[in-house]
């Protein structure tokens, strides 16, 4: 008889690393069973199983897993099940933030606005100035001047983050106020006297000039010309101005009569406080008359001293007696940066009344007639139809005004134009040039090098075929001389022999 071992029950069991835990989670599951199993199946819980003694599985999403061992041998199997909860695992934080102003004077209210990603849990703010706040979204006062760095922190379970930014904080200006302060070209003279006002004011916005003392502005220019017509002495002041207030300055103008019994400069110098220095004045003319509001205006120029003929416009404003000035020069005005183009004929300035007054406010039609001499057009050779009137303007360009062609005499032709206002002018036309084809000489300005060799080559040619020429003549000569010699002897010779 053979009497058999009986198998041991087998029971099932087992451990493992971890029960919970962030995904991605690895666990080990170590067999734990007793009674000699001789086999192992794994229920994983997620779908996957496995036949090993001791898998190692790793859960890669959230959840409860429920893992089953069945360990087994000859005799029978035994069942143990656990748990495992896998956890979503904490988003990373990013800390960031905005401010509702990152510069100003003080006291400067700032609100910070927390902007920090992965969900923080947590926030800690350093502002900069000694003040800190545990609230997301912080509001805060700076009342110091200065640059404070803000840092935000923020955090959740699985860390922190930090953000650092700046806020400026200026210090509040003193209120600062304009200080006036301007210059004249000239401070005394003969009338009428023409002076160049220049403003120099400091920490101005805006100006107001009354240079003849009557209580109305006579400017609000940074510079212009103001031209006084009858003796005596004048306080010009100028009223500087600024959003905080404003400031005065004054100054006397001296204005005389010349008297009887000097000299007088005969037209010419820009004397009497032009703006234009007296060496460049070739001559001058002044026309006087009574403005009156709604009339058209004319300044005839009589003595024909200059190129001008007459100013006029129509009369938006009183004015009174008013003087104007023409000045014609003898090269470009020196307060011009820019010459204009073309043969220029003149140049000459025209100064109307009061800078002040010869504006669109109160003009408008404004012209100017000017005449050329004949002789300069001739000499020139310059077309009469491109005669051009060149006006320098306030942006500093020459602009260039159509000059319509209304009279001549004997030794002028008379042409008027429309100007926008009265300043600096040139006179300019354009010379009449004819390049001639073939046998017609090219001007030695605008031939090319192919032009002069061309030329040249002619002129060789010609040469050469006078050399021929000459040649050729001096040969027959010689051939008849000859003959004549032979004719000669033989003439001779028979009569000897006779």
């Amino acid at each position: 008889m053979t009497v058999l071992q009986s198998a041991e029950q087998v029971v099932a069991d087992f451990t493992s690393s971890a029960d919970s835990g962030e995904a991605p989670l690895e666990v080990t599951f170590t067999d734990k069973s007793t009674g000699s199993p001789t086999a192992w199946s794994w229920d994983l819980g997620d779908g996957n199983t496995s036949t090993e003694q001791n898998p190692v599985h790793t859960y890669t999403s959230a959840g409860n897993y429920t893992v089953t061992l069945t360990a087994s041998n000859a005799d029978g199997e035994s069942s143990k099940e656990g748990t495992v909860t896998v956890l979503q695992s904490a988003e990373q934080v990013v800390a960031d933030f905005t401010s509702s102003a990152d510069s100003g004077e003080a006291p400067l209210e700032v609100t910070f606005t927390d902007k920090s990603t992965g969900s923080p849990t947590a926030w800690s703010w350093d502002l900069g100035d000694g003040n800190t706040s545990t609230e997301q979204n912080p509001v805060h006062t700076y009342t110091s001047a200065g640059n404070y760095t803000v840092t935000l922190t923020a955090s959740n379970a699985d860390g922190e983050s930090s953000k650092e930014g700046t806020v400026t904080v200026l210090q509040n200006p003193e209120l600062v106020l304009p200080a006036a302060d301007f210059s004249a070209n000239v401070t005394s003279g003969y009338y009428p006297l023409t002076v160049l006002f220049t403003d120099n004011s400091q920490n101005a916005t805006g100006r107001s000039w009354d240079v003849n003392g009557d209580g109305i502005e006579d400017s609000n220019e940074s510079s212009f010309v103001y031209t006084y017509s009858s003796r005596g002495t004048y306080e010009a002041k100028l009223t500087a101005t600024n959003e905080n207030g404003t400031d005065t300055k004054t100054m006397e103008i001296d204005v005389k009569k010349k008297s009887s019994g000097g000299s007088s400069s005969g037209g010419g110098g820009g004397g009497g406080g032009s703006p234009e220095p007296a060496r460049n004045v070739e001559t001058k003319e002044l026309a006087q008359v009574f403005i009156i509001n709604g009339n058209a205006v004319k300044f005839d120029f009589t003595k024909n001293a200059t190129c001008v003929a007459y100013v006029g416009f129509d009369a938006i404003r009183n004015a009174g007696k008013t003087t104007t000035i023409v000045e014609q020069l003898k090269t470009k005005s020196t307060l011009v940066s820019e010459l204009s183009k073309g043969e220029v004929y003149k140049y000459f300035n025209v100064w109307v009344g009061n800078s002040g007054y010869a504006t669109s406010k109160n003009i408008e039609n404004p012209v100017v007639c000017f005449k050329i001499e004949k002789s300069w057009l001739q000499n020139e050779s310059i077309d009469q139809d491109s005669i051009v009137l060149n006006r320098y303007d306030d942006e500093k360009n020459w602009e260039q005004l159509t000059a319509n062609l209304t009279a001549e005499d004997d030794d002028y032709l008379y042409y008027t134009a429309n100007v926008s206002g009265f300043s600096f002018f040139a006179v300019t036309g354009t010379a009449t040039k004819q390049i001639e084809e073939g046998n017609k000489q090219i001007p030695a300005e605008e031939r090319s090098i192919d032009d002069v060799q061309s030329e040249k080559e002619e002129t060789e040619a010609a040469e050469s075929n006078e050399s021929i020429m000459d040649f050729n003549t001096i040969t027959i000569l010689s051939i008849v001389t000859v003959i004549g010699f032979l004719g000669l002897a033989g003439l001779m010779l028979k009569n000897m022999k006779e």
